[in-house]
């Protein structure tokens, strides 16, 4: 069986089928590359995670933005597509061993299935590969670039981390964890495309504005799906949020809807519960889920029934005529009806 088959062949169209249409051979090539570098029997392991039906987004969004300027260089996008393919992967297996998350992509997740010890050596040995790639560019800015995202990414997870069950936490304090964490990276992608594709100054700029600004409408996004979603569809534990004690955007809009007794009376025992398992040894706190999934459930109905969930989705729209407004009055070369789409995709999406 041909491994692309998953990520080269969609099972219908869709609007990221669109969107990413002037860009799939060169995303097959990407797929190409990726297996030639990992040609380390011990790196092949990971290969199924990156091939097991990924949207590629990011390594899409520096072809992108390198086809969307004059002179694209089309092996260095290739290889900075890669790399941030790469980047991508490490990020998702650290994330995954940070929520102690067992299922990715329909799979069982990299740590799940090869253990700590593996998935912690595995991130670091693709960021090593992600880099040297870039390093090679003709560009050196680039690699300044994407050292500069990897700070922002770990930045934006430590923040994470420390705000975990704090009902107080604040929508902007909130959107710049968030823009740390996820948007950075795709800010990125359309940063480095665009200085591979000879864009000039101002058209770089606002293909960045648009990745930075599409990045938070799909984490928001993410966040409602967490809460409403099918795991079948999304391919990855739901609920995740609420079962670390991460506040979401719809979470925290449902804190501020409620009064003080009702929030306490909803909030209380999972507060309750994430507390006593802090305070167990690491070792126990971090193979162990003591919280009940009625409980988790019941408060995703509330934010449902209040309508914290619609609001979070009203934010994420305004962010994306945001991002689109960004990219109106930017030469695209063709590309407009792409990152059209690619909007209409972030808001709209189900998985």
């Amino acid at each position: 069986m041909d491994w692309r088959a998953s990520t080269l062949r969609p099972k219908s169209p869709s609007k990221l089928d669109g969107a990413l249409a002037p860009v799939q051979g060169e995303l097959e090539a990407v797929s190409d590359r990726l297996l030639a570098e990992l040609r380390d029997p011990v790196a092949r392991m990971v290969v199924y995670l990156i091939t097991s039906g990924g949207k590629r987004l990011r390594p899409a969004l520096v072809l992108l933005a390198g086809n969307s300027g004059s002179a694209p260089d089309r092996k260095g996008l290739i290889d900075a597509a890669t790399a941030v393919e790469l980047i991508h992967t490490a990020t998702l297996i650290h994330d995954d061993i940070i929520d102690r998350s067992t299922l990715r992509r329909s799979q069982p997740s990299f740590h799940h299935r090869w253990g700590t010890e593996r998935a912690v050596l595995m991130g670091d040995y693709l960021y090593a590969t992600a880099f040297t790639m870039l390093a090679r560019l003709s560009i050196p800015s680039v690699t300044q670039v994407m050292a500069d995202v990897c700070q922002q990414l770990c930045r934006g997870e430590l923040r994470e981390v420390e705000a975990r069950n704090r009902l107080d936490l604040t929508e902007g304090e909130y959107l710049e964890i968030v823009r740390d964490k996820t948007a950075s990276l795709i800010g990125g992608c359309c940063h480095i495309g665009a200085a591979l594709g000879g864009c000039d100054a101002k058209t770089a700029a606002q293909l960045t504005t648009f990745g930075v600004t599409f990045g938070l409408v799909f984490q928001i996004i993410d966040d409602c799906l967490d809460l409403t979603g099918d795991q079948r569809e999304l391919g990855k534990s739901i609920l995740s949020d609420l079962d670390k004690g991460t506040l979401s955007l719809p979470i925290i809009y449902l804190t501020q809807m409620l009064s003080t007794r009702a929030r306490q009376k909803l909030f209380e025992p999972l507060l309750t519960t994430l507390r006593r398992g802090n305070s167990q040894s690491p070792t126990r706190a971090a193979g162990v889920r003591t919280l009940d999934p009625a409980l988790l459930r019941r408060i995703a109905r509330a934010a449902q029934s209040r309508g914290a969930i619609a609001k979070a989705k009203t934010r994420a729209r305004a962010l994306i005529e945001e991002a689109q407004g960004a990219l109106a009055h930017v030469p695209l070369n063709g590309l407009k009806d792409s990152y059209q789409w690619l909007a209409d995709y972030a808001v709209n999406r189900r998985s």
